[in-house]
């Protein structure tokens, strides 16, 4: 195994000196031929891109000034259009339909915790309780290889033909850097990494809030002159949290891809999501109950943009690091509608997943890809079959997603046609009806009711 010593979040930390760069410039502030045809074709390399939270109008209109360059570039080089999420819009059961192209009824995730519980209690959903085959363990029995990085309801790591690591590596990490019994801790750290003799290299690619550049996370507000305001620092330390996670993913998703290349890639980035939650009243005031102290207004106002603006530069990083001959799916769960709520939302102040809408995005670019065209209807089930599709495999029938067939090219289309088998269930997945504990609950837990997600 190569010898990394820290050099991931090195790399790491020099994507965040580009995208602070980024911030000071766009935030304003610094027959038989057709046999033989068939026959010499050759999948590309697909790199799957999941960013939660990401909405269209938003992206939309800092596209159009000039501010999200690598998600325009995508664009316009490619198809794309409104991605349609499932009500209730809770992000592990969507992100399982994208990974299965089956409706939380087949797959069996229905939410953040066991039972869809709102309580402290409740255990975090695993991996172990999905009833259906993924797209990574389908890419591995098709002798097709495939590295999945931090990807909702991953944990523990699956045996695939590549390489998986699971999401909340961080806080796995963190837990781990603590333990009282480190061969226990390196026990349980090595469910999170598939395959176990990578387990280093991810620890090696770690970055901690302590290591994001001040600079970086001070481009991200609108003023520093209230740091030492007690209640200022506790949200700005977990903005740093939050975005040393993204880095942390970012440093995993490179260093492995290097390490073995796969047919498939897909990672996850939540921290647009979780700053969207957090700091959404500062940027809407008027949106939240009651008053917003004018310190924590004026310092975190400016946060969620510029953090589409980060966001955009993680997405420019890895298509720089895949190359810009994969073919890139770039998508979102859902929509975000903030405090005000979705359309039809009857509350006060929307909290949690009310405060998410239904139109997610969804950008396809790459070879066999059309050039300017529009998506329409596509739903966050269409996400496998259309990935299948595009590295020669068929969609299976008891999936409820669709192939979006207008994405392609025709030249594509000629050299291998949609195809379809019945099933790619065999009946041999086991699965369990229990959680599978992780050390790390706890901080969930307590992670997703301070954003509204449980009481």
């Amino acid at each position: 195994m190569r010898e990394c010593g820290g050099c991931a979040r090195d790399v790491s930390l020099r994507l965040a000196a580009l995208m602070l760069a980024g911030i000071l410039m766009l935030a304003g502030c610094g027959g038989d031929e057709a046999h033989d045809e068939v026959a010499k074709w050759s999948p590309p390399r697909v790199v799957l891109i999941g960013v939660d939270g990401l909405d269209w109008d938003r992206v939309d209109a800092m596209i159009s000034e000039g501010r999200l360059p690598n998600i325009a570039r995508l664009r316009d080089r490619g198809s794309s259009g409104v991605l349609r999420s499932i009500p209730p819009f809770l992000s592990p059961s969507v992100w399982t339909s994208m990974a299965t192209g089956k409706s939380q009824e087949k797959h069996g995730i229905s939410g953040f915790l066991v039972g869809q519980g709102r309580t402290k209690d409740a255990t975090p959903t695993s991996g172990n309780m999905r009833r259906v085959r993924a797209f990574w363990e389908v890419l591995s029995a098709a002798d097709l290889s495939v590295g999945v990085v931090a990807w909702l309801v991953t944990w523990p790591a699956e045996p695939v033909n590549g390489y998986m690591v699971s999401p909340n590596i961080n806080r796995l990490l963190s837990w781990r850097s603590q333990a009282k019994n480190p061969a226990e801790a390196d026990e349980r750290l090595a469910m999170a990494v598939y395959p176990p003799e990578y387990t280093e290299t991810v620890v090696d690619c770690r970055v901690t809030a302590d290591d994001v550049p001040q600079e970086l996370l001070h481009g991200l507000l609108e003023t520093t002159e209230h740091l030492d305001d007690p209640d200022v620092a506790l949200d700005y330390r977990n903005l740093a949290a939050t975005l040393a996670n993204d880095l942390t993913v970012l440093a995993i998703a490179d260093s492995l891809a290097e390490l073995q290349p796969t047919s498939v890639r897909a990672l996850y980035l939540r921290g647009l999501d979780v700053n969207c939650h957090a700091m959404w009243k500062y940027m809407d005031p008027s949106s939240w109950r009651g008053d917003v102290p004018p310190k924590m207004e004026r310092t975190f106002s400016s946060v969620i943009e510029r953090y589409h603006v980060l966001a955009d530069s993680m997405v420019g990083a890895v298509v720089e690091s895949a190359g810009e001959d994969a073919l890139f799916i770039l998508c979102s769960d859902h929509g975000f509608a903030g405090h005000r709520g979705y359309d039809g939302f009857e509350g006060d102040v929307a909290i949690g997943i009310d405060m998410h809408r239904e139109d997610g995005l969804l950008v396809m670019a790459g070879p066999g890809i059309r050039r300017g065209e529009t998506i329409s209807g596509a739903s966050v089930l269409d996400i496998t079959p259309t990935l299948l599709t595009a590295v020669g495999l068929p969609a299976a029938r008891d999936m409820d997603g669709r192939v979006l067939v207008e994405a392609f090219d025709q030249d594509f289309l000629a050299r291998h046609p949609v195809s379809l088998i019945d099933s790619y269930e065999t009946g041999d997945r086991a699965t369990g009806e229990e959680p599978i504990e992780s050390p790390v609950d706890d901080e969930i837990r307590e992670r997703l009711r301070s954003l509204g997600y449980i009481e």
